[in-house]
């Protein structure tokens, strides 16, 4: 299977979501690491962050741990983001889905966990 280039779509989105929300590339450092989310989507009034997005491909155990990781770092700086994962393909988003209700036991400061394409995931965004 040849690897899509998430680039590309992260700029669109950002293009496309510039009007809506305050658009920022973060890193949140927790344990002497960090998480570097694709794109942080917040509230232009209040700053809160509304919703989280990371664009994949593959690597479903990737996956799982930065959902884990986006979970914890946001207990720490007291958030309740949506959080939205855009696959890039229809075998990785079955895959995905699959994990879904095992990441639900885990997550607690994940308001809600999106799995979906580009037009669904488009449209949410829209919608919040």
């Amino acid at each position: 299977m040849k690897k899509i280039n998430s680039r590309p779509i992260i700029t669109k989105l950002m293009k496309k979501l510039g009007g809506k929300f305050r658009i920022t590339k973060e890193k949140f450092y927790f344990d002497e690491t960090y998480y570097n989310p694709d794109i942080v989507l917040r509230d232009r009034k209040s700053g809160k962050i509304k919703a989280i997005l990371e664009v994949e491909q593959g690597t479903r155990k990737h996956v799982v741990g930065g959902i884990i990781t986006a979970d914890y770092c946001m207990g720490l700086i007291k958030e309740k983001p949506i959080m939205l994962i855009l696959a890039l393909n229809k075998q990785d988003l079955k895959d995905y889905k699959k994990r879904e209700k095992m990441l639900r036991h885990y997550i607690k400061n994940i308001r809600k966990l999106v799995f979906d394409d580009f037009n669904y995931i488009k449209k949410f965004l829209i919608k919040i």
